[in-house]
């Protein structure tokens, strides 16, 4: 059974009482995510090295060697990925490439300069992509994955098993499901939508277009997120796969319900077919009890404050020209 979530904002002081400052390394550091990681971390007082594109890539080991050399760490977050489900299509070789074969030149390069440090590993709830599933997902389904994206994730996570088994390096598993907040791509349905409303507001049309309302997917704020990463870093158990997600399943139609009327409700919205794929899975809800019982954590932020913070940032980008074409198609599949 899935506990309730809690509310307000007094659970993060209370969950990481007494955890001490870390010597961290943080790929894919300038992402969506691992920005926001970086920050998080740093205000927590860990020492942060970020490593990103174009300083340092991945699948360079002997300058990603000399970095971890350097930062000496006693954690890596390893965030760096082709993220893109829709890229991913188009593009194959260059996913795998860059999420398979990039974390295994990472594990590679910890096990020899850095073995101790506990790595780890980014997931994704689009390993079940290719399921059709009507209850929360815990961690021990079978995954079934369809895309590119997925099923180079699943490889990343067959990786981290074979890294523990074969070289006893401490490596944890995490999948994150439907992750939001401010400064998202647009390839992505929460900033995608907000843009298509805030341009339609601008230019004074009546309505937007949209895929598939029925698709049901479990959103979890940014910032939840990423206290979530910090505890699983420090609690989580090497070997073991955790979901990170808040257990609720919203319909996409209930989602640009609430952004409309986030947004003043005058607007309305059709469903345009051809934004409708049918390699999308219709229930992607994840059950968060075991990361719940090992950590403590929990998502405190409402989505309604998660969209309205898209929905500000949307606005803002709108105002200076910025904004994106009300047609256009954000209807991804999760994180």
């Amino acid at each position: 059974m899935i506990p309730a979530p809690l509310d307000g904002h007094g659970l993060e002081g209370h969950v990481l009482t007494g955890k001490f400052p870390m010597r961290v390394v943080v790929t894919g550091a300038g992402g969506f995510i691992g920005s926001r990681l970086c920050a998080f971390l740093r205000s927590m007082g860990d020492d942060v090295t970020e490593v990103d594109l174009p300083y340092c890539d991945i699948s360079d080991r002997a300058r990603l060697a000399r970095v971890l050399a350097d930062a000496d760490p006693d954690h890596i977050y390893h965030l760096a990925a082709q993220a893109s489900i829709g890229r991913s299509w188009q593009d194959p070789a260059h996913t795998w490439h860059t999420n398979a074969q990039g974390t295994v030149s990472l594990l590679r390069t910890v096990r020899f300069v850095c073995p101790t440090a506990t790595t780890l590993v980014m997931s994704s709830a689009s390993v079940f992509d290719g399921a059709r599933m009507d209850v929360p997902i815990n961690e021990n389904r079978t995954p079934a994955p369809l895309s590119p994206y997925a099923a180079s994730k699943l490889a990343v996570e067959a990786a981290a098993r074979h890294y523990l088994a074969a070289y006893n390096l401490p490596v944890v598993v995490v999948r994150p499901f439907n992750v939001i907040g401010p400064a998202q791509s647009a390839d992505y349905l929460v900033p995608s939508l907000s843009r298509r409303i805030a341009s339609a507001a601008r230019s004074g049309q009546k309505w937007i277009t949209v895929g598939n309302l029925a698709a049901r997917r479990d959103f979890l704020d940014v910032r939840d997120a990423v206290r979530g990463l910090r505890l699983l870093m420090t609690d989580g158990q090497p070997g073991e796969v955790y979901n990170l997600c808040t257990g609720i399943g919203v319909p996409v139609r209930t989602l640009v319900q609430t952004m409309i009327s986030l947004a003043g409700g005058s607007l309305e919205y059709r469903q345009d077919p051809t934004l409708v794929r049918g390699t999308d899975a219709q229930n992607v809800v994840g059950d968060p009890g075991k990361t719940w019982a090992r950590t403590g954590w929990r998502p405190v932020l409402p989505l309604a404050t998660s969209l309205a913070d898209v929905l500000a940032e949307a606005r803002a980008a709108e105002s200076i020209g910025r904004g994106l074409s009300v047609t256009a198609s954000g209807d991804a599949p999760p994180t």
